[in-house]
C-alpha cells in the first residue's frame, strides 16, 4: 500500500487590498522612520514603540484576514456560538472555559463512568430530569451546579448530531411541508417540530434545534444562489432582494444578516449587525463594524459634539485653542494645558445656538458628549462603570473645545460704475453681498449626490449645509465676484482687506486673507467703499 505524500504547508497570500502582517509592519515602520523625530534612533524590535506598532500591525492583518472576500461563500449565516441557545443551530453549547474542568471531573471519577453517565443522560425524559440525575449520588459531588447543564449538553451532543444526520430526509420533509402552510418563520418551525416529536427520539428543544438547522441550510442555499445579486445590491434593488430572501424562509433578522454579504450593504448601519450590548451577530465582523469605535477620527469627535442640543455646527481643527481642555479645565490655567496652536491636539470649534450661561460649563458639557465623562471627572482611577455605548477618547488624543469666534473684516475698495447711479445704494448693496459671502447662506455646489458612505460612528450627525468653515481664508477673487454681482458695479479697484486689529491691509495681489483658526469672518461696521464713475463707459462698449 502506497501512502500519498502529505500536502506541503503553504503561506496565506492575501489579495490586494488585503495585506499580511509583515507587509503592514514594513509599511508602518517605513512611515514611522520617515516622520519620527531625530532623537528616536532605536527602531529595533526591543523598543516599546516598535512593539506597539507591531501589535497594531497584527490587529490590522488579522482584520484583513477575517473580512477577506474569499471567506464569504456561506457567511454570514454560519453558527454563532456567542448567540443565545434559541438562536443557534443546536440547542446549546459548552460555556467558554468549562470544558477542561468537566473533562477533569469525568477523568477523576470511576473508570467507565463517562460511558455509563452518557447512557443515563440519553435515557432521561427531559433536560430537567438529566440535571436532577447529576444532583444525586454518585454524581452530586462530581460536578458543580453551574456545570450540570453543560454536562448534559455535552453528553447529549453526539446523539443529537447522529439523529440529525441519519434522519435528515425526515426532517427535510417536515420543514418543506410546512413552507406551504403560511405564517411566520417561527410558526412554521414550531409546526415542523411538533410533527417530528413522535418520530425523533429527542427532547423538544433538541428537535426545534434540528428543524432550525435544516431551515438555515435552505436559507444558506438561497443566499449562495443570490450572492452575486446581494453583493451588487443598490438602494433601489435591495428591497426586492430582501423580499426574495424572505420568501426563501429567512426570517427578518436572517434576511438582514444575509444582505451583509455585500461589501457596502445599502442602508445598513453597524448596529444592525450587533446586539444591544454591541456584540457582533456575525463572524467575522463586517468591515463597516470596524468603524464603530466611538469616536474614531477628528471628524467623528465633531459629530459627537453636534449631538449636544445646544450646538448648531461643530468642526474639528488641529491644535489647542483657548477654551476647555480634554480634562474639563480651562486652557491657559497651567503650563501643561496652555493654548498652543501648533500643539499635536484637536480642538472642537462649536457654534452655540441656545443659552447664554457660563461658556466653560457649556463647553465642558459638549466635551462630555464628544469624548466621555473625563471632561467632567478627569483622571478616574479606573473605568469599571463605563457602559458599552459610552463615548470615549482614543488613547493619546487630546481633544478640547472652544466657542466659535467672529473675525471682523475691514474691506476697502473703489467701485467703478456708470454715471447717474445712486452711490449710497450701490455701496449698501455691495456691503450686503460681502456679508452674505462671509455667512455663506448658500452652500457651495458639490459633486452629484451619491449613495452615502458608511464611515461611522453612529448615530451619524452631519454638519448642516452652508456657513463659513473656521479658519478658512478669504479669497480676494470671491469678494470681487460678490461685489460684481451688483449690475451697477463695472469694476473693482484697489481692493484690500484685513482682520480688525491687524496692523495693515493686505492688497488683492496677496491672493487671500488668513483669519484666526477658531473664527469665521463677519463684515466689520467700519469699511471704506467708494464709488468712481466711469465717464467713458464700459471697456469694449465702443
Amino acid at each position: 500500500m502506497t501512502i500519498p505524500p502529505a500536502a506541503p504547508l503553504t503561506a496565506f497570500v492575501p489579495e490586494p487590498p488585503d495585506a499580511d502582517w509583515e507587509t503592514i509592519r514594513a509599511r508602518v515602520m517605513a512611515r514611522l522612520g520617515a516622520g519620527a523625530p531625530p532623537s528616536w534612533t532605536d527602531h529595533n524590535p526591543v523598543d516599546p514603540g516598535v512593539t506597539l506598532a507591531e501589535s497594531a500591525a497584527f490587529g490590522l492583518a488579522d482584520l484583513h484576514y477575517r473580512v477577506a472576500q474569499r471567506r464569504m461563500e456561506g457567511w454570514p449565516l454560519e453558527a454563532r456560538p456567542f448567540a443565545p441557545d434559541t438562536d443557534r443551530h443546536w440547542h446549546g453549547t459548552i460555556p467558554a472555559g468549562s470544558l477542561t474542568a468537566i473533562a477533569g471531573a469525568l477523568a477523576a471519577s470511576a473508570p467507565g463512568s463517562a460511558s455509563t453517565l452518557e447512557s443515563l443522560v440519553r435515557a432521561a425524559a427531559s433536560q430537567a430530569d438529566a440535571v436532577a440525575l447529576l444532583s444525586k449520588p454518585p454524581w452530586a459531588g462530581v460536578f458543580t451546579a453551574p456545570q450540570r447543564p453543560a454536562v448534559v449538553t455535552l453528553l447529549r451532543g453526539r446523539l443529537v448530531r447522529r439523529i440529525a444526520q441519519e434522519r435528515t430526509d425526515i426532517v427535510a420533509e417536515a420543514v418543506a411541508a410546512e413552507r406551504a402552510g403560511g405564517g411566520t418563520v417561527a410558526a412554521r418551525d414550531a409546526r415542523a417540530a411538533a410533527t417530528l416529536r413522535h418520530t425523533l427520539p429527542l427532547w423538544p428543544e433538541e428537535i426545534a434545534a434540528v428543524v432550525r438547522r435544516e431551515r438555515r441550510r435552505l436559507s444558506r442555499e438561497a443566499l449562495v444562489a443570490r450572492l452575486d445579486e446581494v453583493r451588487a445590491a443598490t438602494a433601489m434593488t435591495a428591497p426586492a432582494i430582501r423580499a426574495v430572501l424572505a420568501a426563501a424562509d429567512l426570517d427578518a433578522t436572517e434576511a438582514g444578516l444575509a444582505m451583509a454579504a455585500a461589501g457596502q450593504p445599502p442602508g445598513m448601519l453597524p448596529e444592525h449587525l450587533e446586539d444591544a450590548a454591541g456584540r457582533s451577530l456575525i463572524w467575522p465582523p463586517h468591515p463597516i463594524q470596524a468603524l464603530t469605535s466611538e469616536p474614531v477620527t477628528a471628524g467623528d469627535y465633531a459629530r459627537r459634539a453636534r449631538a449636544h442640543p445646544g450646538v448648531g455646527r461643530a468642526w474639528a481643527v488641529p491644535g489647542r485653542l483657548p477654551g476647555i481642555a480634554w480634562n474639563g479645565l480651562p486652557t491657559g490655567t497651567t503650563p501643561q494645558i496652555a493654548a498652543d496652536p501648533q500643539a499635536p491636539a484637536v480642538t472642537l470649534i462649536v457654534e452655540r445656538i441656545t443659552g447664554t450661561g457660563d461658556p466653560d460649563g457649556f463647553l465642558r458639557a459638549v466635551l462630555t458628549a464628544a469624548i466621555g465623562p473625563e471632561a467632567g471627572a478627569p483622571f478616574p482611577d479606573w473605568r469599571d462603570d463605563v457602559d458599552d455605548l459610552a463615548p470615549r477618547r482614543v488613547i493619546g488624543d487630546e481633544v478640547g473645545a472652544s466657542l466659535l469666534a467672529e473675525a471682523p473684516i475691514l474691506v476697502q475698495a473703489t467701485l467703478v460704475g456708470p454715471v447717474g447711479i445712486d452711490r449710497d445704494a450701490v455701496i449698501a448693496d455691495v456691503r450686503g453681498r460681502i456679508a452674505a459671502l462671509f455667512a455663506r447662506d448658500e452652500p457651495e455646489p458639490g459633486p452629484p449626490a451619491a449613495e452615502p458612505v458608511v464611515d461611522g460612528p453612529w448615530p451619524r450627525i452631519d454638519q448642516p449645509a452652508g456657513g463659513w468653515a473656521p479658519g478658512e481664508p478669504i479669497r480676494f477673487t470671491e469678494v470681487v465676484d460678490a461685489m460684481a454681482g451688483n449690475p451697477d458695479v463695472w469694476g473693482v479697484e484697489l481692493l484690500a482687506m484685513k482682520v480688525q486689529g491687524d496692523p495693515s491691509f493686505l492688497p488683492q495681489s496677496a491672493g487671500s486673507l488668513p483669519i484666526p483658526p477658531g473664527a469665521v469672518p463677519v463684515l466689520a461696521a467700519a469699511n471704506c467703499l467708494t464709488v468712481r464713475l466711469a465717464l467713458s463707459g464700459r471697456c469694449g462698449d465702443a
